[in-house]
This record gives structure tokens, C-alpha cells and sequence, in this order.
């Protein structure tokens, strides 16, 4: 049968000739869309992060953040968030520069419901795809604004009935204690690490449980997605593997459910929660027990308390049950 042709050739020739121009546009607008991402990425503040869900969900008042949904107004009409997020404050991406510009401004874009950010709060960013959520980052990296966070699949991930919450392993007072060294349960010498998440300012202050290490909440975003020589060139300690025991302390216990929450979505699988945090060691007289306070405030006097004894055998039982050593 004689192939049907026409001025230029075969039309097979023709289709293939067209599949490929039609291949190379895609591949073209494909890399202009990584490249944008990563000239979005070069622009974001120092302590930027994506979050996922769970993390977003139990992020707690002693993690100071302002959520902002940045569609427009159509979509945020459409597809409102979840009632959970009703302090959420709405923003299209292109009216974020203006909003930031200064608190007039601010307070006109969100009528009146926020004062202007501070420099310590974490601006959480969601949106209908990455590239929005990351040029809203940009806009507020430009105005001074260092901790941003982006949603990690954006208002659609927001949709899915699956999210679960990492389960809350719990780790009581004799039994950390025995992970540090400072009593004798049988526990082998850095079995565990153990992270003191608290500010600069609370550390430095009312004192550290000897044996611990330090990365500030705020930073533990950024952290979870670093490289190990990055870790350890910022914090001055190996980053933790994801079969390692890893015991998150605060001054009570909220911060650091939160830093579980997010050792689990970078993957690690042994990770505990400190459950009386700094306000129940009362071994050391050095570590002081104070009351909350954020920064600004007049920080809170010492509170006096008795020093306690450590009970050995309990140490040792709590630590065989969670499976950090054995009987």
C-alpha cells in the first residue's frame, strides 16, 4: 500500500517531529519550574522549613507562629480550612510584600485580628502548590523574617483523613538520669541522646542538664533536613541516625512532643519524650526550676525546690520495659 505523504514527508515523519518539539517543550518548562524552585529556595530566611500535617497540628503556644493561607480569595471561598485552623490568617501570596511592609499595613491586610509579627515567631505558609507557599517565604525572608515554614503538600495534604500523629513514647526523670550517667542502671555510656531543645536565653539562665546537647526548637525543622556535615558543623554533635534513642527535653514536656513529632517525619524511629522536662529534674541544684516565660518577658525567679534522690532499680526496670537495654 503507498504510504500517504504530504509536502514535507510522511505523516508518521510529521507526528514524530511533532512529539518531539512537544517532548522538548515539556522538558524546557519542566526545568524553568526546578529552576524557579530553586532560585525561591536561595531566597528563603536562615531557618526555613517545610512541615508536615501532624507537625502542624500539635505546633503549641511555646513555639510562638502565626499560620497564613496564602490562595486568593476565590479558593480560600471554595475550599476553606479545617476548623482547627480558624485562627489562620488569610493572605494572597501577592498582597504578602505589601502586608509585611509595616504594621499599618499588616493590620489593614488582616483586619485588625494579629499584631505585626516578631522577629521570634515562625511564619507558617499554605497554599494550593509549593511554588506559592515558597514565594510567600521569600516575601517575608526579604522583611527580616528568618523562621518560615511551608506546608508539606500544601491545603491538600490538609484534606487527607489519614494523617496520624506520631505515637507519644514517654521517658521518666530516674531514667534519663541513668542514660546521662548520673546513677548506675546498667545503662552503657551514650546509649541514648539526649536534646535539650529550650532557647539560648533559658539555658543559659536557670542552667543545663549536664550530658545534654542543644538545638533550639525553632531550628529543628531546618535541622531534620540537613545533611549530616551540616548538622554537625551547626550543633557540634553527630546527627542522629534513624535506629538511634533520642530523648527530647524541654522545660515541661510541649515542646519536645513536638520535636518527636518532627524526629518522626525525618525518619527516626526511636525517639522519646522527656515527660517532666527541666521543671521535674530537681537533682542538681545548678539546673534551676522556673515558670514559663517568652521572650520579652521579665524572666521568672528561681523557684526553690528540694533535690530529690534517684531510685536506681527503677531507672533500670523503665529502661529494659522501653527496650534501651536489655534485662
Amino acid at each position: 500500500m503507498p504510504s500517504i505523504t504530504n509536502v514535507g514527508g510522511s505523516l508518521t515523519s510529521a507526528v514524530a517531529l511533532t512529539l518531539i518539539a512537544w517532548a522538548v517543550r515539556f522538558v524546557r518548562a519542566r526545568n524553568s519550574r526546578k529552576q524557579d524552585e530553586r532560585d525561591l529556595h536561595r531566597q528563603l530566611g536562615r531557618y526555613h522549613a517545610s512541615l508536615s500535617v501532624p507537625a502542624l497540628q500539635i505546633l503549641t503556644d511555646p513555639i510562638p507562629h502565626i499560620v497564613v493561607d496564602v490562595r486568593d480569595k476565590h479558593s480560600t471561598q471554595q475550599q476553606p480550612l479545617h476548623p482547627q485552623y480558624d485562627q489562620a490568617l488569610a493572605i494572597p501570596v501577592n498582597q504578602i510584600q505589601h502586608a509585611l511592609q509595616s504594621v499599618p499595613a499588616w493590620l489593614a491586610c488582616t483586619s485588625d485580628r494579629l499584631p505585626y509579627p516578631e522577629a521570634e515567631q515562625t511564619l507558617v505558609f499554605i497554599g494550593d502548590s509549593d511554588k506559592q507557599m515558597l514565594q510567600a517565604a521569600t516575601h517575608a525572608a526579604r522583611h527580616g523574617f528568618s523562621r518560615t515554614a511551608t506546608l508539606t503538600g500544601g491545603v491538600q495534604a490538609l484534606q487527607d483523613a489519614n494523617v496520624q500523629l506520631a505515637e507519644k513514647r514517654f521517658i521518666n526523670r530516674d531514667a534519663v538520669a541513668a542514660v546521662l550517667g548520673h546513677v548506675n542502671a546498667g545503662c552503657p555510656p551514650q546509649e541514648a541522646l539526649v536534646v535539650d531543645i529550650r532557647r539560648h536565653d533559658e539555658r543559659s539562665m536557670y542552667g543545663s542538664i549536664p550530658g545534654t546537647v542543644h538545638v533550639p526548637a525553632h531550628q529543628l525543622p531546618m535541622a531534620f533536613q540537613m545533611e549530616p556535615e551540616s548538622w554537625e558543623d551547626t550543633f557540634h554533635f553527630p546527627r542522629p541516625s534513624n535506629a538511634d534513642w533520642v530523648i527530647m527535653q524541654c522545660r515541661t514536656n510541649k515542646r519536645a512532643t513536638w520535636a518527636a513529632q518532627l524526629a518522626a517525619d525525618a525518619g527516626l524511629t526511636n525517639c522519646l519524650i522527656y515527660k517532666q522536662g527541666v521543671y521535674g529534674w530537681r537533682l542538681q541544684p545548678e539546673v534551676k526550676v522556673y515558670s514559663s516565660y517568652e521572650v520579652g518577658d521579665p524572666p521568672p525567679e528561681p523557684e526553690h525546690v528540694d533535690l530529690d534522690d534517684v531510685d536506681p532499680a527503677a531507672a533500670r526496670a523503665e529502661l529494659i520495659h522501653l527496650g534501651i537495654i536489655q534485662a
